[in-house]
């Protein structure tokens, strides 16, 4: 009777990654998007159609030949079947993944945490989106999964989060920053300022901004027209949720103040003239320079008369 051979061990574990991912809701999140959230190598191809989606569906043969196809080599499988695991430890549900306390002391103790004794010193608002923060796609997509949407909700979360648990990409980079109170990478993702506590408007506007490449922040500007509706929608989401720096802002205006002293704090002046033009459709028209005095004649100006 002839001896069946083994299965081999690299096909065993991409069919067991695959379709432990086959029912995951990030199948169509791009795989650079995935990886820059996790401690493994980045994808190689950056583009919205290189998914999840575009492999596990494959057998180990065919997904080796969908490699190839993108000339890259069959030891790409392996990165692939780690970035899929441990998206999926990343994924899983709030109670497989903390270490909760119970009863009516679980507030307290999350308050009383470094991590909120920090986010306390440091200023910032509980109820800040976010969406308007500079956290990567793939990190937003797996927080709003778990309704971690606001800033409070992600220091409790991460709060609570088992010492077990490995995280990686931006998530940690801000966890870690938090932890630290270091102010340089927090504003990294967060509208600070320097030397203030608190958030910040127009720096809020400014890392949508900054999330934009310098030769198209030139042609932003060139014609204001072609700013995209999305940059747009996002700083009108800023401006609805800072009321009180805005009708502050409104009140400069009004008064004469020049506009580009809205922005003045941001230490990046290339940011200036777009952060503005994005802020314009929200702020009151200036008044009207007063109209010069009418010139006077020679001799009104000799004999001093009007």
């Amino acid at each position: 009777m002839p001896t069946i051979p083994p299965i081999p061990a690299d096909v065993i574990a991409w069919n067991k990654a695959r379709q432990a991912f086959a029912n995951s809701i990030l199948v169509e999140t791009p795989l650079a998007s995935l990886a820059q959230d996790l401690d493994v190598p980045p994808w190689p191809i950056v583009s919205p159609d290189e998914t999840p989606a575009a492999y596990i569906y494959l057998p180990y043969p065919q997904a080796i030949a969908a490699l190839a196809v993108r000339k890259l080599p069959p030891e790409q499988l392996k990165h692939l079947i780690t970035l899929l695991n441990d998206t999926n430890a990343f994924d899983q549900p709030f109670g497989d993944m903390m270490a909760e306390p119970s009863g009516a002391d679980s507030v307290t103790n999350d308050l009383e945490s470094p991590l909120f004794k920090n986010f306390a010193k440091l200023g910032l608002l509980q109820d800040f989106p976010l969406d308007l923060s500079a956290l990567s796609a793939g990190t937003l997509t797996l927080c709003k999964n778990e309704k971690v949407t606001t800033l409070g909700d992600f220091v409790t979360f991460a709060s609570r989060l088992s010492q077990a648990v490995i995280i990686g990409g931006d998530f940690r980079e801000l966890l870690n920053a938090l932890a630290q109170k270091d102010e340089d990478s927090l504003a990294k993702f967060l509208p600070m300022r320097a030397g203030h506590t608190g958030l910040y408007l127009p720096e809020t506007i400014a890392l949508s901004v900054l999330a934009i490449s310098a030769p198209d922040r030139s042609a932003f500007l060139q014609n204001p027209a072609s700013i995209p509706s999305e940059l747009r929608a996002r700083t009108a989401r800023a401006v609805a949720y800072f009321t009180t720096a805005h009708a502050t802002m409104c009140t400069a205006i009004s008064a004469g103040a020049p506009p580009a002293r809205l922005v003045s704090e941001l230490p990046d002046h290339t940011l200036h003239a777009i952060v503005l033009e994005l802020l314009r459709p929200h702020l009151p028209t200036p008044p009207a320079p007063p109209a010069p005095p009418p010139k006077r004649s020679l001799l009104q100006r000799l004999f001093g008369l009007k």
